[in-house]
């Protein structure tokens, strides 16, 4: 078993490796940039910030649907619903489906259209712009893995490495320095253990809990949390790795969409 914790690589540069041969580098770095800035606002717990910058990502992919029309490539974000109609009147045979339909109305209705606050009713103290966030990068990761499947250029089982890194979820409140992971918000200790399992599908084992919040908690602390949350049927263990469970994850979806 390694002590090290399970790093997280910046894919950026790689994406803009696998598309540039298909798409102007230019429009690959200013959709991975968008891309980024998103991550960056809803780590940092900003739900607002993260739809708004999810806007200009979406002005970026069309960007790139444009491009695939005309093979110019727009300074500016072009018209959606003239983008989306002539693609999808675009024969079959001459873009793939997803270009054609999928993409344009993915990001158009899941991406863009709630970029602008909804009139959504705040149900006792559920922020909705939390639940719009986690939907936003979750499409946006859709969008971006999308173009990486179509227009790579490396061999399939490292494409495969590249998408499910994009698509895995993303955990607001955690930050990876020099590989190792950071609780950025200030909440109790079953609490950050559930954030950091969230972010670990495979789990962490008591050691590497142990290095990451023995900063704030002590030891004894920790293995208490821990036990109330296997007791409660929050966490279990798998062989060395304590991993989240479904009412785990519930719990700290309730509490994240309480935060703003």
């Amino acid at each position: 078993m390694h002590d090290e914790m399970p790093q997280e690589e910046t894919l950026k540069e790689i994406v803009i490796q696998e598309l540039s041969k298909e798409i102007p580098e230019e429009l690959v770095r200013d959709i991975t940039s968008s891309y980024e800035a998103i991550l960056i606002e809803y780590r940092k717990g900003c739900w607002e910030e993260t739809l708004w910058k999810a806007g200009k990502f979406a002005e970026n992919t069309y960007r790139i649907l444009a491009f695939q029309l005309s093979g110019n490539i727009e300074k500016e974000a072009p018209s959606f619903n003239e983008i989306r109609d002539k693609l999808e009147k675009t024969p079959r045979e001459k873009l793939p489906e997803s270009i054609r339909v999928l993409v344009p109305r993915i990001t158009s209705s899941l991406i863009y259209d709630l970029r602008s606050k909804r009139a959504a009713v705040h149900v006792k103290e559920i922020n909705p712009d939390y639940i719009d966030a986690s939907l936003v990068v979750s499409a946006c990761s859709w969008v971006l893995a999308e173009f990486v499947r179509l227009y790579h250029i490396s061999e399939s089982e490292k494409i495969i490495e590249i998408i499910n890194e994009l698509m895995q979820r993303k955990v607001p409140f955690i930050e990876i320095h020099e590989g190792k992971p950071f609780v950025t918000k200030a909440l109790d200790c079953q609490s950050e253990i559930l954030l950091l399992l969230l972010n670990y599908p495979t789990g962490l084992s008591r050691k590497q809990l142990g290095i990451t919040l023995g900063k704030h908690y002590s030891q004894p602390a920790i293995t208490l949390a821990l036990q109330a949350l296997e007791e409660a049927r929050q966490i279990l263990k798998i062989n060395e790795n304590y991993e989240i469970s479904g009412p785990g994850e519930t719990r700290i979806n309730a509490l994240l969409s309480k935060l703003v």
